[in-house]
């Protein structure tokens, strides 16, 4: 539903539907197994975490995501503008979420099967390759730019 105040919405199709469908259905089994696994007290607990967690994103998170967008923008040519905001707003999520992993939260000494991989290595891989498609973009984007120029 996109355009301005003089544009019509769009007509939502099946996919929609059947997105809206499925994302509630595992939105709601989430919420039940969150409700009844919880245990006493833990509900409060939860609460403080994601509101908490909910803060340092509005507050902490966005507005450095921002000010990297802005900085940026400000310094890069036209042709790696959006590949490089991508690249590092994909890197920068790989790494946020792989900090359990590379930090070993929840090893135990005893259960060898427990993070057993390198998972430094493996983000770094990652991040490599997210790297290397950005940089294939930007040298697609300054060809096309070359040859119409």
């Amino acid at each position: 539903m996109t355009g301005g105040p003089d544009t019509a919405p769009e007509h939502l199709g099946a996919a929609f539907w059947v997105g809206l469908a499925v994302g509630s259905t595992v939105m709601a089994f989430g919420l039940h197994g969150l409700l009844t696994d919880l245990g006493p007290g833990n509900p409060f607990k939860l609460a403080e975490w994601v509101v908490g967690l909910d803060l340092v994103h509005d507050l902490v998170l966005a507005p450095l995501v921002v000010l990297a967008g802005l900085a940026l923008a400000a310094v890069l040519p036209q042709v790696a503008r959006g590949p490089v905001r991508a690249a590092a707003g994909i890197t920068g999520v790989v790494v946020l979420f792989s900090v359990p992993l590379i930090t070993a939260w929840g090893r135990r000494a005893g259960n060898s099967s427990t993070l057993p991989l390198n998972y430094a290595h493996n983000v770094l891989i990652v991040v490599a390759l997210v790297w290397i498609v950005a940089l294939g973009l930007i040298a697609k984007r300054a060809v096309t730019a070359r040859s119409r120029a």
